[in-house]
């Protein structure tokens, strides 16, 4: 656990014998080994309060010196004929000395020291007048529910004993008594665990005691009495811690510690029977826990150095001490300035403080920090780890150098991330005065907040927002799929025209003819290749005709002996070449003839003349047809591909409608889930109310799509309007709030969408606002669909002395501002800070509302308030406080601890009570108005 200033919980045994009694059984018991059996039993602090003796107290203070244990010093003081039993306390600082100077006024001599028999000739009233006039010590009655106990006093004497403001405590052993459930067979098994007689023990007698204790308030201890051994009688080393106490002090225990714990028992007591915890100082996930500020304007002389506890911290101080300053400097190194936006004045109050200082001479001096000295550093505890964010290089807190390390360990080591919103893991919340009233004015700003605090919350309005998005998507998805079926008509027209065109060319008949020209249409390709071939033999037989000649040969070079031979066996063969190209010319010629002798012969063939016959039946048939059947005739073949791609896009339309009809289905479906989520949203929010809101003068409701100013806020943002057409407004809100409005919004919504689609005049509109609503774009009308009202939440606050609640908007500003700060302190587990939460109110509501909510709130959360008014530290108990200097310039911590410290007592009765003189007086002058 990471240590810290003020108060936290110390276990306690403060009924305890040592050997100085008679009756502890092993007399060779070391003080050394007592002390070491109440560390090992996780003691923090035990009473040495032996049987009518003081001298067991120095051995045992001696042994427990430098070591983790508290010993108070006491003793255990029988009263005379009664042989009732008190426990009386002195602070640690004490010792034998005062506890003998006790007993020797109660008139115990030295000669019974640690007799268990032995007994003052004082009453129980008469030890703690002495008590109370003559010693600085505290009186507790032991063990009230057995032997020597209490309940030995008469009824009235009882009353009267337990009406003293100086006894604030009891000893209990019976859970039975305490919770008010004694068995039927409780006498035996009293008798069995006393091991004593029937008629010794009166369990209807011993239970008196405590129930009237418990009805006065007063603390119910439980200690041990260490037994020797289990239902043994006399005492021992083994039952020390057996029993125990949790109570609440300062740092220092000390018996201020213990009167101050008794005072409030249901914050700093808790006995065994009630223990639900082994360690109650269980510390919040996130707690600040401590401010350091050097270098800046106001910090000239000495550095700021603050620490923080983890429950109720409180800082006073008179005007201008620096109060507030304390949480500007959190606000600005953390830049949470997000929760000002809307108060102009607080955030300027900020942004001029927390900057570099202006060095202009100006009138009005801003900024408190010197960029290249001035230094805040925060420690802050997150889940049990300890982080230190150092700002420096402080322009504002927007630019600034922010550093961020981790303790881990026993070094600090720097946090590197390059995340910018780092320093969004430390949540807190802080608020001033002025933003807790606007607040009030605004019960439904209350619902991001309520929101914020749900963890299972937030799951649910992200699937709310993902269902909304699905139902825009789809709509906006059936627009575009309308948009396509659009030209179906003119498909189913125009495939209805050309398949009429088509059947009646097929009805001519004329299509089968035209299909017979298709076998000689494959006939031609062969006799179409057939002359092609003719034509290509006869151009490539000129193609050789045009190569087919033999250069002149040059024989000069050849002996001239046969030069004459050569060229006459040259000339003769040049002439046989040239006799070869003229058989060539006539080749040539004669394939001509070929070709055209074929061509002939097939325009005079029976094939050419039944195609003839065949193309004059078409003509024939032509002229029973239109001429747009005749050009349809032409494109014949054409027109059919057009028929068979209409067709295919008929299918297409028909699949998109079938889509269509599914996303109709989604988008229905998608709204019903849109309400059922509304409505679990509503659910939730009404269950969280009930399970935290608990004050007895505070009632919150939530009143599902109730909200008024939401509807109109939405329906204007929806048709991007912001003043205009308030009666039509109005005329929709009686329609939609007045019956269930799950029901009537889907009236209302109906009017909005008939005034859009309809021309017929509206009974619910005026004609301008009509028109504006025929003017919404597709977007705007998925969003009429969609919307739901947000829900109302109602603050009802009940006055002092009333019997019923009444609305928070008839409340006087004061009683606003305290339901609502109660409410802030209903629930959240993040820091809360507070700078002067009670100004405006009066004393009763501070006392009946605030300090109630900060008692409760600081057991789940660290607090920090910047308050005048005593109501919060003292009687909210805070573990913490610390008290400014108001006689400087520099902003100081005059004291700091808890309301045990007698400096701190002093300061709070001097700022905040007008001067111990005046409190007295005040005080005096009560009496009288009582009286």
């Amino acid at each position: 656990m990471i240590e810290f200033k003020g108060s936290k919980w110390y276990k306690c045994d403060l009924h305890l014998h040592t050997t100085a009694s008679e009756c502890f059984a092993d007399r060779e018991v070391t003080p050394e080994q007592w002390v070491n059996r109440a560390i090992e039993q996780g003691l923090h602090c035990v009473a040495v309060t032996d049987h009518n003796t003081p001298l067991g107290i120095k051995e045992i203070q001696a042994a427990a010196k430098d070591k983790p244990i508290t010993i108070f010093p006491g003793v255990e003081i029988t009263c005379d004929s009664t042989k009732i039993h008190l426990l009386i306390l002195f602070d640690p600082s004490k010792g034998e000395e005062e506890v003998k100077s006790f007993l020797s006024k109660c008139d115990i001599e030295h000669s019974v020291y640690g007799d268990q028999l032995a007994s003052t000739n004082k009453s129980v009233v008469e030890v703690a007048n002495i008590v109370r006039d003559k010693c600085n010590a505290i009186v507790i009655p032991a063990h009230i529910d057995e032997f020597s106990g209490i309940f030995n006093l008469s009824h009235q004497n009882l009353i009267d004993f337990y009406e003293r403001p100086d006894i604030t405590a009891v000893q209990v052993v019976h859970k039975a008594f305490y919770i008010n459930e004694v068995p039927a067979d409780f006498h035996s098994q009293l008798v069995q665990y006393y091991g004593n007689t029937k008629s010794t023990i009166d369990e209807v007698a011993w239970k008196k005691p405590v129930d009237l204790a418990k009805a006065k308030n007063i603390s119910i201890l439980t200690f041990s009495d260490n037994p020797h051994k289990a239902g043994d009688s006399q005492h021992g080393l083994w039952g020390i811690g057996s029993r125990f106490t949790w109570i609440k002090m300062d740092e220092t225990p000390s018996l201020e510690g213990l009167r101050q714990a008794f005072l409030l028992p249901e914050h700093r007591v808790i006995n065994d029977f009630d223990i639900q915890d082994n360690d109650p100082n269980k510390q919040p996930d996130i707690w600040f826990k401590s401010l350091k500020v050097s270098g800046t304007n106001l910090t000239k002389k000495q550095d700021l150095e603050i620490d923080f506890n983890p429950q109720l911290n409180t800082i006073i101080g008179g005007r201008g001490s620096g109060k507030s300053s304390i949480l500007r400097f959190i606000r600005g190194v953390f830049n949470r300035a997000v929760n000002l936006k809307d108060f102009d004045d607080l955030l300027r109050e900020q942004n001029l403080f927390y900057k570099k200082a202006d060095t202009s001479h100006k009138k009005e001096t801003t900024g408190v920090f010197d960029l290249n000295t001035s230094v805040v550093k925060i420690e802050i505890v997150r889940k049990e780890v300890l982080y230190k964010i150092v700002a420096s290089k402080i322009n504002s807190a927007s630019s600034q150098l922010i550093e961020v390390f981790k303790y881990l360990d026993g070094s600090w080591s720097s946090v590197k991330d390059d995340d910018k919103d780092l320093l969004e893991i430390f949540e807190f919340e802080q608020y001033s005065q002025k933003q807790i009233y606007e607040i009030a004015k605004n019960p439904n700003a209350l619902r991001e907040r309520i929101d914020n605090a749900i963890p299972v919350l937030q799951d649910v309005l992200e699937r709310k927002s993902k269902i909304a998005n699905e139902f825009l998507e789809a709509r906006t998805s059936l627009r575009t799929k309308q948009g396509a079926i659009g030209g179906k008509t003119k498909i189913k027209t125009d495939l209805e025209d050309i398949n009429n065109t088509l059947k009646a060319i097929d009805k001519s008949g004329i299509t089968t003819t035209i299909k017979s020209t298709d076998f000689f249409v494959e006939d031609r390709k062969p006799i179409k290749s057939f002359t092609e071939s003719i034509d290509n033999l006869k151009i490539a037989l000129v193609q050789i005709k045009e190569s087919f000649t033999i250069p002149d040969i040059d024989t000069v070079n050849i002996q001239e002996t046969h030069r004459v031979e050569i060229e006459t066996l040259i000339q003769n063969a040049t002439q046989s070449i040239a006799q070869q190209e003229k058989e060539l010319d006539k080749i040539i010629s004669e394939v001509g003839k070929l070709k055209s002798t074929f061509d002939l012969a097939i325009q005079n063939s029976d094939w050419q003349k039944a195609l003839s016959s065949l193309l004059a039946e078409i003509e024939e048939k032509k002229k029973a047809l239109s001429e747009s059947e005749i050009e349809a005739l032409s494109k014949y073949q054409q027109l059919k591909l057009v028929v068979i791609d209409k067709q295919q896009e008929l299918k297409a339309i028909e699949a998109i409608e079938k889509e269509i009809i599914d996303i109709n289905a989604k988008c229905t479906n998608l709204l019903k889930e849109y309400v059922d989520v509304c409505k679990e949203i509503t659910a939730i929010r009404s269950t969280f109310i009930s399970d935290h809101i608990t004050a007895d003068n505070i009632k919150i409701e939530i009143k599902g799509f109730r909200n008024q100013d939401d509807f109109e806020s939405q329906i204007r943002s929806i048709i991007s309007n912001d003043s205009s057409f308030g009666d039509d407004i109005e005329k929709l809100k009686t329609l939609c709030f007045t019956g269930i409005v799950e029901n009537k919004i889907k009236d209302c919504k109906k009017a909005i969408l008939d005034a859009h689609y309809s021309d017929i005049s509206s009974e619910h509109f005026g004609g301008h606002f009509k028109n504006a609503l025929r003017k919404l774009s597709p977007s705007q009308i998925d969003s009429i669909e969609l919307f739901m009202p947000e829900d109302e939440i109602i603050v009802k606050y009940k006055p002092e002395g009333s019997t019923g609640f009444k609305p928070l908007s008839t409340a006087s500003a004061g009683q606003k501002t305290a339901a609502i700060l109660t409410f802030l302190l209903s629930f959240g587990s993040e820091p809360l800070l507070l700078d002067q939460p009670e100004d405006d109110l009066d004393n009763r509501l501070v006392y009946d509302l605030v300090v109630k909510g900060l008692k409760k709130a600081k057991e789940k959360r660290q607090i920090i308030v910047v308050t005048h008014n005593a109501n919060i530290p003292v009687n909210g108990d805070a573990e913490y406080i610390l008290s400014m200097d108001s006689t400087t310039t520099d902003i100081k911590v005059l004291h700091s601890g808890t309301v045990e410290n007698s400096a701190i007592k002093k300061e709070i009765c001097d700022v905040m009570e007008g001067s111990e003189k005046a409190f007295q007086l005040r005080s005096e002058r009560y009496k009288t108005i009582f009286s």
